[in-house]
């Protein structure tokens, strides 16, 4: 009985021990946002999203907006004052995401809005004083030159879990 006993707990010890480690290993590419593909990202809350990118390359549109439907989001992207009002007027957005430089427009734009969308700046070739007034006056930014691509779309995760959580009381006591 002892023999036996002390098989059946060895035997108990190397099943966990060994899934304990499969967890672990896997962890790091299976957790909540992170689709099973090691390259791959899902978005927590696919969302509709605007991009104002006046300065822009089309060579960053592109690979930005591809980046975002990757995530499953809605990109559009507008480089123009009036495209951005005229695309608040035919739909609603989650998120509006800019150049740091031009979050003054957006929210001249925002303002009229009902329901107004998160607003992520995109903080690209910025002074130590803009970076030090965006810290203090965002929530949630976006920086290209020490962030990822998966880390970017964490933080628009990030913004729009935020906005959830105002918006819905049951999810802020989460």
């Amino acid at each position: 009985m002892p023999r036996r006993l002390c098989v059946v707990i060895l035997s108990l010890m190397t099943v966990v021990s060994s899934s304990a480690d499969a967890l672990a290993c896997g962890d790091k590419f299976l957790r909540v946002g992170r689709s099973a593909r090691i390259r791959g990202y899902a978005s927590v809350h696919p969302s509709s999203i605007l991009v104002y990118a006046p300065r822009w390359t089309r060579r960053g549109v592109t690979d930005f907006e591809r980046t975002l439907k990757r995530a499953g989001h809605t990109p559009l992207t507008v480089t123009t004052e009036a495209e951005m009002s005229q695309a608040f007027a035919v739909q609603k957005y989650n998120v509006v995401i800019s150049s740091y430089s031009d979050t003054g427009a957006v929210r001249k734009a925002l303002e009229p809005l009902p329901s107004r969308p998160s607003l992520l700046p995109l903080m690209y070739k910025v002074t130590k004083a803009q970076a030090a007034e965006a810290e203090a006056t965002y929530r949630c930014l976006l920086k290209p030159e020490k962030m990822t691509p998966f880390q970017a779309l964490e933080e628009i995760d990030r913004i729009i879990d935020l906005r959830l959580k105002e918006t819905d009381p049951a999810r802020a006591a989460r």
